[in-house]
């Protein structure tokens, strides 16, 4: 898609002689269209509505100049990355101070060389085009940095800073908090009977169907391995227990289907939950009651959830350990 430019002045003449200038960057780079404005209240109006990619605006103007047009662009920081290059007649160099004070990028000197105007919005266009091309990058590598590379989930640097943000929410407003960590049953034996490939299949599938399962305010994470984290905001625990049921239901019957081999796999869940009463938790203190939960899920038998509960603290060092990783499921 082609650039916007705006060209703010009050002579219908100059806007002409400005675009008719501006002609050859409309063929060179790109431009795709311009857009005019007598004055800067209408400059600013079509600055927020259409964001050009680049303004062109005379200091002096009747009513509303490019000072204030300036002033009031101050005001949204949204707008501060679109380039303003100034027209400015001669001999007001301390307006020249002013404006770039308040954010223009550049200027030209009335009655302007047209070579030189040319130049000055190449040079700010182009500027703008690179600067863009950074902001997009620098979105991708922190979304990169925040994400698993094999299901696309948070990954475990994202979950920490969600659960301390997310904690001193809770300790503030009072408002519940659950975390969930759900660990695939008997997933070793995917990977020692089909392979790889289709344990990464299912660890894409059980990340697909929780993702399905819960509301776009909730948040899901890689936490390790096969296991996956969940955090429900402001959701008091039956809400918690009842999505997490639903989403143990869902994995039970789903298909695992890849490269012509099938299987199903069950999960194992634990609930760790904090209503924000007491003495606040830490992210770690959180995520351990959902991590006992868990155990005690699988040395129950797997394919079940289990909601924390200060009894399990104490169970926890008399139990035996869960079965082997590699023990056969049982027969259905």
């Amino acid at each position: 898609m082609g650039a916007l430019i705006l060209v703010v002045d009050d002579s219908p003449a100059i806007r002409r002689q400005i675009r008719g200038v501006l002609k050859e960057l409309q063929e060179l780079e790109g431009v795709e269209d311009f857009l005019e404005a007598a004055d800067g209240l209408q400059a600013f109006k079509l600055l927020v509505d259409r964001k050009p990619d680049l303004v062109v605006c005379d200091l002096i103007m009747p009513t509303f100049d490019g000072q204030k047009f300036l002033a009031m662009r101050a005001t949204r920081p949204d707008l501060a990355n679109i380039p303003v290059i100034m027209l400015t007649a001669e001999g007001e160099a301390s307006r020249k101070v002013e404006v770039f004070e308040l954010g223009a990028s550049d200027y030209v000197t009335k009655p302007f060389d047209n070579e030189e105007l040319l130049a000055r919005v190449r040079v700010h266009y182009r500027l703008k085009v690179l600067q863009d091309e950074l902001r997009e990058a620098n979105k991708r590598l922190e979304a990169l940095a925040d994400t698993d590379g094999l299901t696309g989930l948070f990954n475990r640097r994202y979950l920490d800073g969600l659960l301390l943000r997310e904690l001193q929410r809770t300790a503030r407003y009072k408002t519940p908090i659950g975390v969930v960590l759900l660990d695939i049953d008997h997933f070793k034996q995917v990977n020692d009977t089909f392979g790889h490939a289709m344990g990464d299949e299912v660890l894409r599938n059980v990340a697909k169907v929780v993702m399905a399962g819960v509301r776009v305010t909730d948040s899901v994470a890689r936490y390790g391995g096969e296991e996956i984290a969940i955090v429900f905001t402001q959701t008091p625990i039956q809400g918690v227990a009842e999505v997490t049921e639903r989403l143990r239901a869902r994995l039970e019957q789903f298909e695992h289907v890849y490269d012509g081999n099938t299987v199903h796999r069950s999960a194992s869940f634990g609930v760790g939950v904090f209503d924000g009463r007491g003495v606040p938790l830490t992210p770690r203190e959180l995520v351990e009651r959902a991590d006992r939960a868990l155990y005690h899920a699988k040395r129950s038998g797997r394919n079940r959830v289990v909601l924390w509960t200060p009894e399990l603290e104490s169970e926890r060092a008399s139990e035996p350990p869960p079965p082997a990783a590699n023990e056969p499921p049982p027969a259905s």
